[in-house]
């Protein structure tokens, strides 16, 4: 049962940007990771499963899927933070259906919060959580005291429209 319910859901997830028909235009999970990319990092594996988005009868209520990873780099914490602020304040990040440097025509806006956990600890925490109409996506920056790496936890909810109103402009 498991097994037929694991191999039904991996189906599904395969074939979802083929189906969907949103303004966001589907990316693979590796191209939608590269572009969240802090440079020279490495890509210490990467999932996406079903978000199961459900009501509070859990009925199934919007298309939906859950990525994450964790990037790391040699580069110091700080500068890691601050390129992600950089990039998230020039808005520079790409989006779903938004390549770097392109007009934002159609994207309704988007949220960027900054929360730091560091002070008196031998962790240094920076989070990052961008939200936008379709998408809520959060950064997890962390080094800990002496460690060798700066660790990147990201991750990406994404909703899909599977029954998108027409053009206006037709």
């Amino acid at each position: 049962m498991l097994r037929t319910s694991l191999f039904f859901s991996t189906v599904i997830l395969a074939l979802l940007p083929t189906v969907v028909h949103s303004a966001e235009k589907p990316k693979s999970l590796l191209a939608n990771i590269s572009g969240w990319q802090y440079p020279d990092s490495k890509i210490h594996g990467a999932s996406i499963r079903d978000a199961a988005t459900v009501n509070p009868k859990g009925d199934r209520t919007v298309p939906s899927s859950y990525s994450k990873t964790v990037l790391t780099t040699t580069d110091p914490i700080d500068k890691v933070f601050k390129y992600y602020k950089s990039k998230l304040a020039q808005n520079e990040m790409p989006m779903p259906g938004n390549e770097q440097s392109q007009d934002l025509v159609g994207i309704s806006g988007r949220s960027v919060m900054f929360h730091s956990d560091s002070e008196d600890r031998p962790v240094k925490i920076h989070i990052i959580s961008i939200n936008t109409a379709h998408t809520s996506t959060t950064l997890v920056i962390s080094r800990a005291e002496d460690a060798p790496k700066t660790h990147i936890a990201w991750s990406q909810y994404e909703t899909y429209d599977l029954n998108p109103t027409k053009d206006k402009s037709e």
